[in-house]
């Protein structure tokens, strides 16, 4: 791992207690709710007098959650979660250190009760043509794809498709889509960044997402430093002597009440010229005819 970036901190979710060897959501739950509550406070660097500030209550409620000597209710949990900004999937890990039931379904996008859902997102996926789009997990594994992003895929990777892999990899890694990328210096530093700042969240899967980027880097990688007058990064591809210049869009449901439902985000490619639109639509019609 690049020697300027310190070292992470990151949190394991935990529910029940410590003779329990029951999983939730892939973590094994050892801890009751106060040592939970205390982890995200930690990782959020604050206080127990800031949390009860911003939270609206005394910090000696906030110490006598924490040692277990007072029970939190479910109202509670969810203003605390709110202030520390944890996931859903980590509430429900909360609720169930407290002796409560979860909140948050977990459905799959392709479940009869998604079916609005699902139609959404094909919709978006579809009126992106013939730009790419695609449809990601919050460690970033490829759902769902439209035909532009098909068609850039198999023209840069023949005989690969990208659904079911995990888009950061493709990007990183040495033979990946890296060799394209003609602004990588600077794409890159910022991808790593973003990259840096999710495994700081607290999502073990992130925080080895991070870790094996990290290992695709030389060793001297830097920080981002944004360039001066810069509104935002474009991705900048090398195909046929052409340059393919996209921007990036990433979009996420607005009120989700599900854990799977608020961690999809779908990424839609714009053309940042008059070249990249032409080249794009061009290669869509000689694929329909």
């Amino acid at each position: 791992m690049s020697p300027t970036f310190e070292n992470l901190t990151f949190y394991f979710g935990s529910g029940l207690d410590e003779t329990n060897d029951t999983h939730y959501n892939g973590f094994q739950m050892k801890n009751g709710f106060g040592d939970q509550l205390r982890e995200w406070r930690k990782l959020r660097k604050k206080s127990q007098l800031e949390l009860a500030l911003d939270a609206e209550i005394s910090s000696k409620h906030i110490s006598f959650l924490e040692t277990g000597r007072a029970k939190p209710t479910k109202e509670m949990i969810h203003r605390l979660s709110d202030v520390l900004d944890i996931p859903f999937c980590e509430r429900n890990l909360l609720m169930l250190g407290a002796g409560l039931s979860p909140c948050y379904s977990d459905q799959k996008i392709d479940d009869p009760a998604m079916k609005s859902v699902s139609d959404a997102i094909h919709f978006i996926l579809k009126q992106q043509e013939p730009y790419p789009a695609m449809l990601i997990s919050s460690s970033w594994k490829v759902l769902r794809v439209n035909d532009a992003a098909k068609l850039l895929f198999a023209i840069l990777f023949p005989g690969s498709f990208p659904v079911g892999q995990n888009l950061m990899e493709l990007i990183f890694h040495p033979d990946g889509f890296r060799k394209y990328v003609i602004n990588w210096e600077e794409v890159s530093s910022y991808l790593l960044g973003r990259l840096r700042q999710e495994a700081r969240l607290g999502k073990r899967e992130n925080f080895d997402l991070f870790q094996k980027i990290a290992s695709f880097l030389p060793k001297d990688q830097t920080e981002f430093v944004p360039k001066e007058n810069l509104p935002l990064i474009s991705i900048d591809v090398s195909f046929e002597g052409k340059v393919l210049s996209f921007l990036s869009v990433i979009s996420s449901f607005g009120t989700p009440l599900d854990v799977g439902l608020q961690e999809l985000k779908i990424e839609t490619f714009f053309p940042n010229n008059k070249e990249t639109a032409e080249t794009m639509s061009h290669l869509a019609s000689a694929v329909g005819n």
